[in-house]
């Protein structure tokens, strides 16, 4: 594992956090819920979606105070304001809350983004745990490796193999068992590392780099933040947008590589001149939140190809297409080398989808409708 690349691209997820509090706030008016069962899977949304029972497949949820607790033939996700996680996932656990609490016993791997994230003892993981949070407590077991990323972050469970932190402070209580390396990117005099505590390998402190950290933060976070709203206001203009992805990939990709480095250009050309300023500062306005959001389309694509007949249609299911497709894009993004040329396609072929169906929405909107004759 490549621990400074995988830490910058996992910091991302915490923004899925902030998307499923941004949507369970919107939602909050909606006090039923709904359960949907397509095939094996089980999909449940509202305000406090529940599902106890087993699952053949897949458990999707999402809405406001989310609880699982029963068993999963396939993978669990979630995006909720809360979440407590219970019960038996034999797949991977993949979930965004504002606040997050897993018990459960996890055949695969674990990814969680939350504001708060609480590991419990009685949690299980079968092989790597991946988390990034504001606050973590990592008090399970993890019977390969860990990677946490955050703000204030407690280590008082099992690792079978390597630990690697990023975070603002970090604490390894006395009942960690580490059988691996612990490698921590934490400013000095914010360790604290209990003597009770068992680590086999070896302790190494690496070097805090700020160079640019809190821009980078701020625009993934706001990247996933604004793509999120915008989702959620827009379904359907980002479900066609990604419809024109497959049909048209070459033509979307020099569309986005063309606005792309042109209007840069043109909005220098027009701050030079006082005239040209207003209308410079407006252009750079609208880029910037273009560019925010150029690689939804092309997660919702991807997110409906991997879910394939599963997929669905409307709000929840646009939603669910973009966090699935999201999820794959970061964990695509943590690959060396491969991770910067996935998410920079990914941004032209969506900047291109979403100026292409912009462009065929003005058009059709500018198609004169032919006039209704009146009965005689």
């Amino acid at each position: 594992m490549v621990f400074q690349t995988r830490g910058r691209r996992l910091l991302a997820l915490s923004g899925a956090a902030l998307i499923a509090s941004t949507l369970a706030c919107g939602r909050s008016e909606k006090p039923q819920n709904e359960v949907t069962r397509r095939g094996e899977d089980v999909i449940a949304s509202g305000s406090t979606p529940t599902v106890m029972d087993s699952v053949p497949g897949d458990a999707i949820l999402a809405g406001g105070d989310a609880s699982f607790g029963g068993v999963t033939g396939g993978d669990y996700l979630g995006a909720a304001g809360k979440q407590a996680i219970a019960g038996r996932i034999h797949g991977s656990l993949r979930a965004a809350a504002g606040e997050i609490h897993v018990a459960a016993a996890i055949d695969r791997n674990a990814t969680i983004a939350a504001g708060n994230v609480e590991l419990d003892s009685a949690a299980i993981i079968g092989r790597n745990a991946y988390i990034v949070g504001g606050a973590i407590q990592a008090n399970g077991t993890v019977q390969e490796g860990l990677v946490a990323y955050g703000g204030a972050i407690t280590l008082d469970g099992v690792v079978g193999r390597d630990v690697e932190v990023v975070g603002g402070t970090l604490r390894v209580g006395p009942h960690a068992r580490i059988a691996g390396n612990l490698r921590y990117r934490v400013p000095a005099g914010k360790v604290h590392i209990d003597p009770a505590a068992h680590i086999t390998g070896t302790v190494t402190a690496l070097p805090v780099s700020n160079r640019g950290g809190l821009w980078r933060v701020l625009w993934i976070l706001g990247f996933l933040l604004v793509g999120a709203v915008v989702v959620a206001l827009f379904p359907r203009f980002m479900a066609e947008a990604a419809e024109i992805l497959p049909d048209h990939p070459v033509r979307a990709a020099l569309v986005g590589l063309g606005w792309g480095i042109l209007v840069p250009i043109a909005i220098v050309i027009a701050a030079i001149t006082v005239v040209g300023l207003p209308l410079a500062f407006l252009t750079a306005a609208v880029y910037v939140v273009v560019v925010c959001v150029a690689s939804v389309p092309f997660a919702v694509w991807l997110g409906r190809l991997l879910l394939g007949a599963r997929a669905r249609g409307g709000l929840e299911g646009t939603l669910v297409n973009f966090i699935v497709g999201g999820f794959f894009l970061l964990v695509a993004g943590i690959i060396p080398v491969v991770g910067g040329w996935v998410s920079l396609i990914a941004g032209l072929l969506g900047l291109g989808t979403i100026l292409l169906e912009a462009q065929a929405m003005r058009a059709n909107h500018a198609q004169p409708t032919a006039p209704v004759r009146q009965p005689l």
